[in-house]
């Protein structure tokens, strides 16, 4: 392996923002940068820097295409066969070394809270823990320590639940166990994981017993007072033979009660009942992760897709509003959703943000078109499942191109998009100019040597893996650019890194299925008569100069193409009503 490169020799090295006399990187430099970001993921942005020298040179040697009229088909450059060897090399011991498992949002959120609240793995062992469990369990290793104060019943429920995630059910029924401790009843249910495995979370579901709790079971379900006095025993945790003792009533009587009880509020069983008081009595008793910027908390499942595909599925706003197809972007996630979600309710939208191949949990597909393929055929699908007779799709920075696609296939239910901070195909040098410099060395290389792609974006991943998402936030966005104080400004730090361990969480394919369609001519197989497309652009987004974003536009007839002053490409975090007033805008 070559030696390490110090920090004298990268200081060399100068970085440009365009072609120009430069201190051209050796080959040996170029090689020893490769090795190094394996030892040292928090290097990525001075080797990016040495490829962009030695990337930069190679296309000036290709002439200087430096205009519309350059052929956008070039054909892809010829790089040191050599060269190209270490790269592969280096991705070979990236992806031997594996992937560090950085603690989870939901991980970070619990160690944090006050509350009783467990995470555990299919395993029982103990992944994190709130400070009342920590306290009462003595800080638990595994599950050994709860089931010592669960009953029989409880514990054969918790067994099962544990047994149906190590099966990957996605979809088992949360249950409710009874403790001889405070807090007395406990919510167990299946929680995401980012690895793919299932892991359970565990809740307590205290609450606070009132009489506006009282009222609002009288005005809801019409319960008599003797089936509140019911409801309110069954909560504090006695049984129906208990509950007649203490009333002096017939066990007949309770039981015929606690019957009616269950058929006026419509829960199966007693743990039902339980479970959906608790829930209407204190909301906010469960772990609430928007209390942590950083975390997503909206609904998801993972749906089995016509396609054979699995693709996961978050849903927020108002489940009977306006539908919406959000589509997400590369490095995003679904952190404008969390961001936006009270906004979106309040604007009666009710939000479908399908995830795309190679994102999350949801599978790839290994062609790249066929990946756009297959999301169209997924979002038909969801306006099938969910009897959505209209729906307008909002897409937003690389999602736009998915939405594109979507607008051109005829379906009639689609009222058509408006377009974030998007862009057209990336085909000539000159487009990619304006760009800040790691989203222009990522482009080049997609564009001139994909084969090499994936090397860098597996390196992204390690320096994000590696907790050093600060350095990697500071290179996207470095200190004193207009985003870096929107970010500021929004307190966006936390959703931002949420996002770019969304864009890690399933591995490379999403990344770069992604980088090689923005680079290819995605736009000629669509048809010419496409649903309308109203694109919000930030005149001072670093990442698709409004310029390029405006000369796609031109050559598409369905697009209205709109410019925002004083804004970059945070436009859907700093003119959220411009966004929301726009899909008002599209045909009903």
């Amino acid at each position: 392996m070559s030696k390490s490169v110090s920090d004298a020799e990268f200081g060399r090295l100068t970085i440009r923002d365009d072609f120009g006399t430069h201190a051209t990187p050796t080959r040996e430099q170029v090689i020893a940068a490769i090795y190094e970001i394996v030892l040292r993921p928090d290097h990525y942005e001075r080797v990016v820097s040495v490829w962009d020298d030695h990337l930069s040179d190679l296309l000036r040697d290709m002439g200087d295409f430096s205009n519309a009229g350059e052929q956008p088909l070039a054909a892809e450059l010829q790089v040191d066969p050599e060269l190209q060897d270490h790269f592969r090399r280096a991705h070979v011991i990236l992806e031997q070394l594996g992937r560090k498992a950085p603690q989870s949002e939901l991980e970070r959120c619990i160690n944090g809270a006050p509350g009783f609240v467990l995470l555990t793995g299919v395993d029982g062992r103990v992944r994190a823990a709130g400070q009342a469990a920590r306290q009462l369990l003595d800080n638990p290793r595994d599950l050994g320590a709860l089931r010592a104060h669960l009953p029989v019943p409880s514990a054969q429920m918790l067994d099962g639940l544990l047994e149906a995630a190590r099966e990957g059910t996605d979809q088992a029924q949360a249950v409710v166990l009874s403790t001889d401790m405070r807090p007395r009843h406990l919510i167990a249910r299946m929680a995401p994981c980012d690895e793919g495995s299932g892991q359970i979370m565990i809740e307590s579901l205290d609450y606070q017993w009132t009489p506006a709790a009282e009222r609002m079971l009288v005005s809801s379900f019409g319960l008599s007072p003797a089936e509140v006095e019911i409801v309110r025993n069954l909560m504090e945790g006695h049984s129906l033979r208990e509950i007649a003792e203490r009333s002096h009533r017939s066990e007949h009587t309770v039981r015929n009660q606690a019957k009616s009880v269950l058929a006026k509020t419509g829960a199966p069983g007693q743990a039902d009942l339980i479970r959906l008081v608790a829930f209407l009595i204190e909301r906010g008793n469960q772990l609430r992760t928007n209390g942590h910027p950083g975390a997503v908390d909206l609904n998801d499942e993972v749906l089995e897709m016509r396609t054979g595909l699995k693709m996961q599925l978050y849903q927020c706003g108002d489940p009977k509003g306006r539908p919406v197809i959000y589509l997400h972007g590369m490095m995003d996630g679904l952190a404008p959703l969390q961001y936006l979600k009270d906004r979106l309710h309040r604007r009666g939208l009710r939000i479908l943000a399908p995830v795309r191949p190679g994102y999350g949990r949801s599978e790839p597909v290994a062609d790249p078109h066929a990946a756009l393929r297959a999301m169209s055929d997924h979002v038909g699908e969801l306006m099938d499942r969910f009897d959505i007779r209209r729906a307008a799709v909002l897409g937003h920075m690389a999602g736009v191109v998915q939405g594109h696609t979507i607008c051109a296939g005829g379906d009639p239910r689609v009222r058509g998009m408006v377009a974030v901070a998007g862009s057209g195909p990336l085909l000539r040098r000159d487009q990619f100019r304006g760009m800040a410099r790691r989203q222009r060395v990522m482009g080049y290389t997609a564009r001139w040597t994909p084969s090499l792609l994936p090397f860098f974006v597996r390196a992204a991943i390690s320096l994000i893996d590696s907790e050093e998402v600060q350095t990697f936030m500071d290179a996207l966005y470095p200190p004193g650019t207009h985003e870096r104080d929107v970010v500021a400004r929004l307190n966006l730090g936390e959703l931002m890194h949420a996002g770019y361990r969304f864009a890690a969480q399933a591995g490379t394919e999403g990344f770069v299925s992604d980088a090689r369609v923005m680079v290819s001519d995605w736009v000629s197989p669509l048809s010419k008569q496409a649903k309308p497309v109203i694109h919000l652009h930030g005149a001072l987004d670093p990442v698709v100069p409004v310029g390029v974003a405006e000369e796609f536009a031109g050559t598409r007839t369905n697009v209205t193409f709109r410019v925002l002053a004083d804004v970059g490409q945070f436009l859907i975090y700093e003119r959220p009503d411009v966004v929301l007033d726009a899909l008002d805008e599209l045909p009903a």
